[in-house]
C-alpha cells in the first residue's frame, strides 16, 4: 500500500512541477515531501480549533516557501489545513518555478489538498522564476475574479504584492509586507487602503490578511487599523517554536459589509502535521459570520 502511495505522490509532483520531470531540486530524496506520518502525533479525537456551526474560517499562514525547518512541508501544510476546516487560505512566502523551487508551490499545495482552486499573486522575479503570495480555496468555492496588485518597493528590501480573489460572498486579499523600512510599509498600507475603498460600500465582506512585518501597536498596524477592523486575535506567531512576536494578522474593511467573528486563535498544535516543523510562522485564523 505504500508502495503505491509513493508512485501517485511522485505523479502529483509531477503534475505541479514546471519542468517536464518533476523533478524537485530542494531535495536528494524524491519522497521526502510525501512521508504521510512525518511529523503527525496520536489522533486522540481532540479538536483543537472548534469551529462553530454557519462559520466561515479564514486562515493566514507564511509557509516559508515550505522548506524552513524541513525540505518540503506542502503535504504537512495541507493535512492541517484539512484539519483545521478552513474555507480560505492566504499565503505568504511562496515560489514559483525558480532554481529554488522548480514547482509552482501554491499549485502543487492545491493537489495537496484534493483539487483546491488557487491563485498565485507575483510579487518579483527570483532566481529565474518568481515568488510571492497566494490563495487557496477549496473546490467547490467559485472564484469570480482573481488578480495581483503590485506595492511600492520605495526604501524596502524587495518588491512586495497582494493575491486577491473575490468569491460570491467575499473579498480576500493575502500579502507580505516589508520589514526593513517603516517608511516603505506606510506606502504599501496607503496602497492597500486604496485597494480596500475600490469596494467601499460592497455588500460583501473584504478581508486583508497576511504577514505585515510590523507588531500590534506599531506605526504600521496602527494605520491598517484607520480602515481596517482587526479580527485576528494578537496571539505571538513568530518563531514557530518559541513564539515572542505577533506580525501575521486578519483584517476587514470598515467601508464594506460587516461581519461577526465567532472565534479566533494563532494555531499551535495539530493532530496532522507539527506546527513547529512546517514553517518559521505559526497560522492564524478568524471564523466570523457574514
Amino acid at each position: 500500500m505504500k508502495k503505491v502511495y509513493y508512485i501517485l505522490s511522485a505523479l502529483l509532483l509531477a503534475f505541479t512541477a514546471c519542468g517536464t520531470d518533476g523533478k524537485d531540486i530542494n531535495s536528494d530524496d524524491p519522497w521526502e515531501w510525501s512521508k504521510p506520518d512525518e511529523g503527525k502525533p496520536d489522533n486522540d479525537g481532540t479538536v483543537y480549533y472548534p469551529k462553530a456551526e454557519g462559520s466561515v474560517r479564514i486562515m493566514s499562514y507564511n509557509v516559508g516557501a515550505f522548506s524552513k525547518y524541513m525540505s518540503n512541508s506542502t503535504e504537512m501544510v495541507a493535512a492541517m489545513i484539512l484539519e483545521a476546516e478552513a474555507d480560505v487560505v492566504g499565503l505568504n512566502e511562496l515560489d514559483s518555478c525558480n532554481t529554488r523551487h522548480n514547482v509552482n508551490q501554491v499549485k502543487a499545495l492545491a493537489a495537496a489538498l484534493d483539487g483546491w482552486k488557487w491563485t498565485f499573486g507575483r510579487a518579483m522575479s527570483y532566481k529565474d522564476g518568481a515568488y510571492g503570495n497566494g490563495v487557496v480555496v477549496p473546490r467547490n468555492t467559485d472564484i469570480i475574479d482573481s488578480y495581483t496588485i503590485a506595492l511600492p518597493k520605495g526604501t524596502g528590501s524587495e518588491p512586495r504584492s497582494i493575491a486577491v480573489v473575490e468569491t460570491p460572498d467575499y473579498i480576500l486579499g493575502a500579502a507580505h509586507l516589508d520589514h526593513t523600512s517603516e517608511e516603505s510599509v506606510l506606502g504599501q498600507i496607503e496602497v492597500v487602503h486604496a485597494w480596500g475603498q475600490k469596494y467601499k460600500g460592497s455588500s460583501k465582506p473584504v478581508f486583508f490578511c497576511g504577514d505585515m512585518n510590523s507588531r500590534p501597536g506599531s506605526a504600521a498596524i496602527n494605520s491598517i487599523l484607520t480602515k481596517w477592523e482587526m479580527l485576528s486575535s494578537t496571539e505571538n506567531t513568530i518563531p514557530s517554536n518559541a513564539p515572542t512576536s505577533c506580525i501575521d494578522f486578519i483584517f476587514r474593511y470598515r467601508d464594506a459589509a460587516s461581519v461577526k467573528v465567532t472565534g479566533t486563535h494563532t494555531m499551535t498544535r495539530f493532530h496532522n502535521g507539527d506546527v513547529t516543523k512546517a514553517s518559521d510562522h505559526l497560522p492564524v485564523y478568524a471564523d466570523v459570520v457574514f
